[in-house]
């Protein structure tokens, strides 16, 4: 692995406009965002255990959204396969990182617990990694046709994507013995401690790593993200970016730290 990406998805301040739910359980489900344009999935789509898509927008707020309303279901993971799609600007940062195969992406996205009234957070809910990449349109369509999916960004409309790509998970992770067993992408299905972001009692862009891994990195920040106490491991997530790119290959306690997360808390 050269490269882990952090990478924002979901519900935010400017797309949904609220937060994705903690449940009383200590379920986390991940509300993909509204979609203008024609889209394979609606709200009325989402299923989580016993709630339908009404029931989690009712439950979080949404209530400028129906369920009849089109979504971005991205990243989209089902039992065959995880897939997912970028376009225009943050596709060019993945391209010009040199985003390829075996590479990790870590999902994330703001979430809180309604039921407590809890803090807004970012918090880490899924990883894929990179098996194949597929670009345009035209290559996007014949693959999710060869392979019986959809996918918001298997379009025939050549103007609603810039720069249209789509990421493969691979079949199971392969850059660590610790999760070779596991998935090459999956749900983190519970919240936990090591799997938020934010530092405890910020503002959910207030990042804290865990100086355990991050204390010793070098040339850690290949865009956007950079220190704001490197003794202390602080970063500020400021800004609308959805892509933010770790260098992996120089830091392996990073590669570390992913596959402990995805080893404690993937399996449950």
């Amino acid at each position: 692995m050269k490269n882990l990406v952090i990478s924002r998805k979901g519900f935010d301040s400017t797309a949904g406009g609220r937060a994705s739910p903690i449940f009383e359980t200590g379920e986390i489900f991940s509300v993909p965002i509204p979609q203008k344009k024609q889209s394979p999935f609606r709200y009325r789509d989402l299923r989580f255990n016993d709630l339908a898509g009404q029931d989690i927008l009712n439950i979080i707020g949404a209530k400028s959204i129906s369920d009849k309303d089109f979504c971005h279901m991205d990243p989209l993971f089902s039992e065959k396969t995880g897939i997912f799609g970028q376009a225009g600007g943050a596709q060019g940062e993945l391209d010009n990182c040199g985003i390829g195969k075996g590479d990790l992406f870590l999902f994330f996205g703001w979430f809180k617990k309604y039921h407590r009234r809890g803090p807004d957070l970012h918090h880490l809910f899924g990883w894929l990694q990179v098996e194949k990449i597929i670009k345009g349109n035209k290559e996007i369509l014949n693959f999710l046709s060869k392979e019986g999916l959809s996918h918001p960004h298997g379009t025939k409309d050549l103007a609603q994507y810039k720069n249209n790509t789509i990421y493969i998970a691979s079949k199971n992770l392969t850059f660590s013995d610790r999760v070779r067993d596991l998935k090459g992408h999956g749900r983190f299905k519970k919240t936990a401690k090591e799997l938020i972001l934010t530092e405890k009692g910020k503002t959910r862009s207030k990042w804290r790593f865990p100086q355990e891994y991050f204390s010793d990195t070098k040339n850690l920040f290949r865009n956007r993200l950079k220190w704001k106490d490197e003794n202390d491991c602080l970063v500020d997530c400021i800004g609308i970016g959805q892509e933010f790119i770790l260098n992996a290959n120089d830091n392996p306690s990073v590669v570390a730290w992913a596959s402990h997360l995805i080893n404690i808390h993937g399996r449950n």
